[in-house]
């Protein structure tokens, strides 16, 4: 069955950005800046009064907003803390994906193209390599981890993923997909539940207790174009998918054979920019994702802005826009923070912190 389209909003966010400076500032001058971006949602049954995403997620009954955390990433934002170090792997070597260890916060898992899944320290030091493809052929391109099933699972560049124990043994080695995996994820709440993205233009998801081989997937989920990512909801009962075109669809996990919504969003692939990948807000049905203008869009503008879109998970409609007018880049990765009132937004080679201010200065 056909995907569910949702109707584009006919009318486009009124977008209010931060005044672009006159001048380059300084860091003690912009740290009283929050970055964030006013806007009215015309998606929004709800009319916000501060017309921000912040005060919109606040009237969501939001907890206090915790200033210590804020204050804390502008301090690393800003140079007035020092950042971990860690020794560069050289060209070709690219992290292609990152997982703090849950059972201890100073290590973390990573997926390279130096061909390796391994756990490191801060100190720079490799603590376990958990698969190694010897070979410059093949590189590993996602990963996950379940504390629960103690378990990590990572996709490779030829279509093979990997089910490993936290001590390292190889559980199974399958090629589940035909090309290369470019997403694997653990549903939250059932990590017994794998989906798994490729550029073969398929999703599948897997039981993991049930895998005997390539065919032994519980759903496949065709694609019209190559598949960036596929992220489960914070509740584990929605799927959200990334296409290296102009697709986001959402898919109800209990009824996997229903047509998905899908949302229409310009995030076309290039070869030497980071893939757009969509994601969940923590605490709320909201999407985020990163925009890249495309004149062949059917809604494009002129002159449309980069900027960071966050839509309704549930109606698709589009809520607010978020941009800088310093850092006018593609913000091809937006993840939240565990309480959902900080977005880190990458572009190329930076990292955006976009906090509130105090909660006692919002309007």
């Amino acid at each position: 069955m056909a995907p569910r389209k949702r109707p584009e909003a006919q009318k486009t966010p009124e977008v209010v950005v931060r005044p672009k400076s006159k001048r380059n500032r300084s860091p003690r001058e912009l740290e009283p800046e929050a970055k964030k971006l006013c806007v009215k949602g015309p998606g929004s049954s709800r009319r916000f009064d501060s017309g921000c995403l912040w005060a919109g997620l606040a009237s969501l009954r939001v907890p206090p907003l915790c200033s210590s955390i804020v204050r804390a990433l502008h301090q690393h934002k800003l140079g007035t803390a020092a950042w971990p170090s860690l020794q560069q792997i050289g060209a070709g070597g690219s992290i292609t994906g990152l997982k703090f260890n849950p059972l201890n916060t100073n290590q973390f898992f990573t997926s390279s193209m130096e061909g390796t899944t391994r756990l490191q320290d801060f100190k720079g030091n490799t603590l376990r390599v958990f698969a190694s493809s010897d070979t410059c052929n093949v590189w590993f391109c996602s990963l996950d981890v379940s504390v629960k099933s103690r378990v990590v699972v990572t996709g490779d560049n030829v279509g093979h993923v990997i089910l490993l124990n936290m001590d390292g043994r190889e559980l199974w080695n399958l090629r589940m997909h035909k090309k290369k995996v470019t997403h694997v994820a653990l549903n939250p709440c059932c990590d017994w539940l794998l989906a798994t993205a490729s550029v073969d233009q398929t999703v599948k998801i897997w039981d993991l207790r049930q895998v005997r081989g390539k065919s032994s997937f519980l759903h496949s989920l065709p694609h019209r174009h190559p598949v960036n990512a596929a992220h489960f909801s914070p509740d584990g009962a929605q799927l959200l998918t990334t296409d290296q075109k102009s697709e986001i669809r959402v898919y109800s996990a209990c009824q996997w054979d229903c047509p998905p919504s899908l949302i229409p969003h310009p995030h076309r692939h290039f070869q030497h920019l980071t893939p757009i990948k969509a994601s969940w807000h923590p605490r709320y049905n909201l999407i985020v994702v990163g925009r890249y203008p495309d004149p062949n869009f059917k809604s494009c503008s002129p002159h449309e802005l980069r900027t960071i879109d966050v839509f309704d998970g549930s109606s698709g409609k589009i809520m607010y826009q978020l941009y800088d007018p310093e850092s006018s880049g593609i913000m091809s990765l937006n993840e939240f923070n565990p309480m959902g009132d900080t977005l880190a937004s990458v572009m190329g080679y930076h990292i955006l912190v976009w906090s509130p201010e105090d909660a006692g200065t919002q309007k």
